[in-house]
């Protein structure tokens, strides 16, 4: 009986800690500093990087991403500095095109075909995507600390034309990190004390 008081114990601390976790996952992010935004548009069957007012995220320092199109698009985050991902794009068209003029390298490296060799090749570089749609509002928070390069794809044989914002946005903890021990700690917790809550709150009274 001592052992069922004890983990009974442990279990309700458990429990308690864990539904305090989820409660702290439940607080939106807050979006700090300079509102970056715009509009511009997407010629058909291109990308574009998306500005990002820096180019390393934390699992506290994370970006907040809203984005609206008169047509579909797709946003990737992906875990590369924006510098490397170019030259990757304009080696890449170098290679498959070398007739290609000097000057239009960087015009060439734009098209999606660029692009999905990038993703076929990469694909543990994709932090984050959207998925095909005509608006996005997001908070991004990686799981680690990272270089970030943000892209908005138009998949289509149609130009489209967006608006945007990009705010840095900042995060009282790592949400996955809280998200995840909140699944351990809870149904734990549970287990432990779901026990002694028996023995103590229902039976007792019964047996009386």
């Amino acid at each position: 009986m001592r052992l069922t008081a004890l983990l009974g114990r442990i279990g309700m601390v458990l429990l308690s800690v864990g539904l305090a976790l989820g409660l702290v996952s439940l607080i939106p992010s807050a979006q700090m500093g300079t509102t970056y935004g715009g509009s511009s548009q997407i010629q058909a069957e291109m990308y574009t990087n998306l500005y990002m007012p820096f180019s390393s995220l934390t699992p506290q320092s994370g970006v907040h991403i809203s984005i609206e199109s008169n047509n579909s698009f797709s946003v990737y985050i992906l875990g590369i500095f924006p510098g490397d991902f170019q030259n990757w794009t304009a080696s890449w068209v170098k290679q498959h095109f070398p007739e290609l003029p000097e000057y239009s390298y960087w015009m060439a490296s734009l098209n999606m075909s660029v692009l999905n060799a990038f993703l076929e090749s990469h694909s543990d570089a994709v932090l984050w995507q959207s998925g095909t749609t005509s608006r996005v509002s997001t908070d991004f928070f990686p799981d680690t600390v990272t270089d970030a390069t943000g892209i908005v794809a138009n998949p289509s044989p149609n130009q489209i034309d967006y608006t945007y914002q990009i705010n840095p946005a900042t995060s009282l903890a790592p949400k996955a990190k809280m998200v995840l021990l909140t699944e351990v700690l809870i149904p734990l917790g549970a287990v432990l004390a779901a026990p002694w809550i028996y023995f103590t709150r229902v039976r007792k009274p019964v047996l009386q």
